[in-house]
């Protein structure tokens, strides 16, 4: 190694970049990609992994090696390595982008042709150790610790958990196996190596192995005291394959004297241009990755920042106020974001709000800071304030569905959102929506996370004991950030032909969401109580059932116990196999429906147990005491397809076709206690929901002239489909044909295939294909759109609704059958299910204004899927239930009829049709 520098007590770190490469593909999903479709899964482990191990060892050199091809061993054992499947297609895409992570953190790479990447480590690590320094080798690759000695050390990712290490030195590898890391090629000679495809001694196995090395110092030494070796047929098994037992010590041991000139200066840490490296991880889309940089040595390291040097202000006096108020009102738009105390945006306490007039320009004010020292009054705050929220410029917000709620819940005007960047950035199709990494891709802005400022777990604070100095910086970047994004934003919208469906759906939908979950809906705690502990009988005699099957007692929601019962005890058939053991995935238990009664009680068991947690028990302990009812959080942005999301609680995945999931239902009821509702008259539901509005969606965008026909003649359309497919008149269609039929109407908007249709109707596999080939030749236009749709998938890479709602749709052309495969099933599904959802938020939409308009007294309080409910006084409820089903029906025109069905009810499952 050639220095200017004694590198006497130095550390150098000497990476087995292909043993980290792999072991970052397999433990982290391929599902990870950029916005882009890129898939980073590799790239981002080997690179989480080695900044980890940079920030917790902190060497003071780096050195990284990678395989290149066919060794010496290759020439000297032909099935070197023989067993070992080629490196996947997906993983060999990353290694560029791995080595250009590696370049860009200007750590040098050092291969040699003929030799494996654990050869030049190890002659790094021996020329090292010449110069008095410390190595540190990180692998994925047991194989490495042979080169523990007292000086160097292995580092090892965790067999259970990403991103857990453990450390060895040489008590550690003696105590994992028993003898000295030297001895470690003597080893895997005796007993092979199946990954290396080193052969071993046959007959003679780990515990053997083990007593010959702790008696003999070698190989040779075995074979010249053969006679004294222990059992008899270890001792011959040695002297028939003595030989193979050398060339397998050969294979396995590590060469140590590649040669190599290495110029240890330039492999000198922190010695990097950190601009560049955050340009590489902002393609990558790495921001979590950022912080954990090392810091460089260069005095030309910066963070990026926006383009103007930004004006900040803190708002703390009534002057400072009025100016801000008179250029905020002068101008065309501002930006707004909120700090509160809390996530609940319906109960927060607002703590500050920031303001910005420009993308450089911002104000904050500070309202319950903590200590409270020179800060306006929030009374003082909304005089001054309440005509620009009722009445101003043009509002942009990042998430501002909680800025808006949190404002009025503060007793200012609600502001109406122009502009949700947030939202934007979801129907552009990136996969990071929050501000912090949105600004680090699309911006280049190293944002302060707010960790920093409040901290995490059991010591972390709330924001209003954050100081205000610190509190002003960070909510001015928010504000400022989110003024950029709105002007990259809305150019690529109108680009993308979007800005119609931003302006006319997704922006006026944030006040109807925040109606909503302002109003909540009541339960009844005491039926749920009562519900509970019928549960609790059903769920202790299935249990009694499975453990008379099993034939003993074990703990059913131990994935590890319950995969023995199955597989050990049992004998039923495998399904893939996990870290831990046997995989009991509820797709897993659904392969195994018949193959014995456990599997029916196990799933009806986990069913019970999920309810009963899910909802029975959690629903009272979300009631708010407020006003007693529980409210729901509507999302915008989660769903690929365009759907509206619920959660804290879900309240869109109740079961409804069994008698337990309606019996849940039941527990939701029209709020008649006195003082709560805002009329004086009883209330009641009424739900309205399209009926069968995929199909009809599919009728319209295939242009079938069958499946039109029968919408417009108001047939059964699943036994007007079993007519046509069986050939048969409609009067003669039976129950089983048009149950087959209807199965496929639906199971075709999903991509269903033959063996879907064997497994939910239990036909032959054979004759699932025949019907579904018949069903696709009386129905030719339903099969021109599903391949059209495909189509345009590969072509442009994604799909669209008839609004022009986008889902990008990347695998489409992968080389995995089965993320293909997948891909082209979220292809077909996304413009009629997005279509779908497109429709009913233009009727909730176009329902909220009729509500006003009519003065109707009721208030549409939830929606799941295609049904909307509403809590409405018993009188309302004809009159409504005519506008609302006008509307719906009405909303959008197709080539076939919209058919919106009403009932009404005192709870959500006692439904009679209206």
């Amino acid at each position: 190694m050639k220095s200017a520098t004694d590198l006497h007590g130095q550390s150098i770190m000497l990476v087995d970049g292909h043993g980290l490469a792999f072991r970052a593909f397999h433990a982290v999903p391929e599902t990870l990609a950029t916005a882009k479709g890129e898939i980073t899964n590799a790239v981002f482990g080997f690179t989480s992994m080695l900044l980890d191990a940079l920030r917790q060892h902190e060497p003071d050199y780096v050195i990284v090696s990678f395989d290149v091809g066919r060794t010496f061993r290759h020439e000297a054992f032909a099935d070197y390595k023989g067993t070992r499947a080629p490196m996947p297609n997906e993983l060999r895409r990353q290694m560029e982008r791995i080595h250009e992570v590696l370049s860009a953190l200007n750590i040098p790479v050092y291969t040699r042709e003929g030799f494996e990447a654990d050869d030049v480590i190890g002659t790094l690590a021996r020329l090292a150790e010449g110069q008095g320094m410390q190595p540190l080798i990180v692998t994925g690759d047991s194989d490495l610790l042979q080169l523990v000695d007292n000086g160097a050390v292995v580092v090892l990712p965790g067999r259970q958990r990403f991103g857990e290490y453990r450390t060895y030195d040489r008590p550690a590898v003696e105590q994992r196996y028993g003898f000295a890391p030297e001895r470690l090629p003597d080893y895997k000679a005796l007993v092979g190596d199946t990954s290396d495809n080193i052969p071993g001694v046959p007959g003679i196995g780990d515990k053997t192995a083990k007593n010959l090395i702790a008696t003999y110092p070698s190989l040779e030494a075995m074979h010249e005291h053969l006679d004294e070796i222990t059992p008899p047929r270890a001792r011959q098994a040695l002297a028939d394959n003595f030989e193979q037992a050398l060339e397998g010590r050969r294979l396995a041991t590590i060469v140590r004297d590649v040669p190599l000139e290495v110029d240890i200066d330039g492999c000198r840490l922190r010695d990097f241009d950190r601009d560049h490296v955050v340009e590489v991880f902002r393609e990558l889309e790495f921001r979590t990755l950022v912080g954990r940089l090392p810091e460089p040595e260069s005095p030309a390291r910066r963070k990026l920042q926006p383009v103007e040097a930004a004006e900040n202000f803190t708002v703390t006096t009534p002057e400072q106020l009025d100016a801000m108020v008179a250029e905020l009102g002068a101008g065309p738009a501002y930006a707004l974001d909120v700090e509160t105390d809390s996530l609940d945006s319906l109960h927060a306490e607002l703590v500050g709000i920031s303001l910005a007039s420009s993308p450089a320009r911002a104000y904050y004010i500070p309202l319950r800071h903590q200590p409270d020292e020179g800060q306006l009054p929030l009374a003082t705050v909304r005089e001054r304030l309440s005509p620009l929220f009722a009445d101003g410029p043009a509002v942009y917000a990042h998430n501002g569905k909680f800025d808006a709620e949190a404002i009025e819940h503060a007793g200012f005007p609600r502001p109406e959102i122009s502009f949700d960047s947030m939202i934007a950035a979801y129907l552009l199709g990136e996969t990071a929506l929050g501000l912090k990494e949105l600004s680090f891709i699309r911006l280049g802005l190293e944002m302060q996370p707010i960790t920093e400022l409040i901290g995490k777990g059991k010591s972390q604070i709330t924001f209003d004991q954050v100081p205000i100095e610190a509190a002003t910086k960070y909510g001015c970047a928010d504000v400022e950030a989110t003024y950029r994004l709105v002007n990259l934003l809305a150019p690529e919208l109108a680009a993308q032909h979007q800005t119609d469906l931003f302006h006319t759906i997704e922006m006026p939908l944030i006040d109807v969401l925040i109606d909503m979950e302002q109003a909540g809906i009541a339960i009844d705690s005491e039926f749920l109580t009562t519900l509970s502990a019928q549960l609790s009988g059903q769920i202790a005699e299935l249990e009694r059932e499975i453990y008379q099957l099993a034939g003993h007692e074990f703990n059913i929601n131990s994935t590890r116990q319950l995969g023995t019962v199955l597989f050990d005890e049992l004998k039923l058939p495998t399904g893939r196999r996990t870290k831990t053991g046997y995989s009991v995935g509820q797709d897993v238990l659904e392969s195994l429906a018949d193959a014995h009664p456990i599997i029916a009680a196990i799933g009806e068991y986990r069913s019970l147990l999920k309810l009963r947690s899910t909802y029975v028990d959690s629903l009272p302990e979300q009631v708010s005491p407020a006003d007693g009812r529980v409210h729901t959080s509507f999302n915008q942005t989660i769903a690929a397809t365009g759907r509206l999301s619920s959660s804290d609680p879900n309240l869109q995945n109740i079961p409804v076709r069994t008698e337990i999931g309606r019996s849940v239902r039941r527990a939701f009821i029209a709020d008649n206690r006195p003082g709560y509702r805002p009329w004086t008259e009883d209330a009641t539901f009424l739900s309205i929901d399209y009926s069968q509005i995929e199909l009809r969606l599919m009728a319209h965008m295939s242009e079938d002239p069958t499946l039109i026909t029968s919408f417009l003649q108001g047939h059964d359309i699943h036994a007007a489909t079993a007519s046509d497919v069986f050939g048969v008149p409609l009067e003669a269609v039976t129950p089983d044909m048009r149950r087959l039929a209807k199965t496929v109407n639906f199971g075709i908007m999903y991509g269903m295939q033959a063996f879907g249709l064997s497994r939910d109707t239990g036909m032959p596999r054979a004759e699932a294909q025949r019907f579904i080939e018949r069903y696709m030749a009386r129905l030719p236009g339903v099969r021109r759109f599903l391949d059209e749709t495909k189509l345009h998938a590969l072509e442009k890479g994604y799909v669209e609704s008839v609004f022009g709602r986008r889902r990008y749709v990347p695998d489409i052309a992968s080389r995995n059958p089965n993320l293909r495969q997948a891909a082209e099933r979220m292809a077909i599904n996304m413009p009629l299910q997005g279509t779908a959802a497109d429709i009913m938020k233009l009727a909730m939409i176009r329902v909220r204004e009729a509500l006003r308009e009519k003065q109707f007294r009721a208030r549409m309080i939830l929606q799941v899927h295609d049904e909307l409910l509403f809590e409405a006084p018993v009188s309302e409820v004809p009159a409504l239930a005519e506008v609302v089903r006008e509307i719906m029906e009405n909303v959008v025109e197709l080539r076939v009829p919209l058919v919106a069905e009403a009932a009404a009810g005192p709870n959500w499952d006692q439904l009679e049709p209206v």
